[in-house]
């Protein structure tokens, strides 16, 4: 697939799912405030990869089944991290809130805060962990695009 250049803001020159990878708070601030409405093609690319964003399939290594335990840092009131454990493992206690997906959801961070800088840091480098085997891996954008081309990558779409 060929993804449209961005042309314009901050992250012009780049495509939707390189900036999805780099900089989620912008990519979902910018839906939020209906950026990329009347671009054409641009806005339909926007509306596919929100839902993608939100609907990232959780792998499976042939063990138990896994879902996403989102954690906020009770201090900041701000996103934390997330963890993938065992479907059936007891709910988190102790001082920070949690919650739990049977997605990785991209848009978690901002859900919880309308920008979180730090907390999209740390979804990156634990999505990166989980569904590239390390958090610093470096997301080229042949990277960034196959992923969000591959189907197979997505549930409930």
């Amino acid at each position: 697939m060929d993804w449209l250049i961005v042309n314009f803001g901050k992250h012009k020159g780049k495509t939707l799912p390189q900036i999805l990878f780099s900089d989620p708070d912008w990519f979902f601030e910018a839906i939020e405030k209906e950026y990329f409405k009347n671009r054409g093609i641009l806005s339909k690319e926007a509306d596919d990869l929100y839902r993608k964003a939100c609907n990232i399939k959780i792998p499976s290594a042939g063990g138990p089944n896994m879902i996403a335990e989102y954690i906020i840092d009770p201090s900041r009131g701000k996103f934390f991290d997330m963890k993938l454990v065992p479907e059936d493992k007891p709910p988190h206690e102790g001082s920070s809130v949690t919650f739990r997906k049977s997605v990785i959801d991209l848009s978690v961070p901002r859900q919880i805060a309308s920008y979180d800088k730090l907390g999209y840091s740390r979804m990156l480098s634990s999505v990166k962990f989980y569904l590239f085997g390390s958090g610093s891996v470096r997301m080229t954008k042949k990277r960034c695009e196959e992923f969000f081309e591959n189907s197979d990558n997505f549930t409930n779409l």
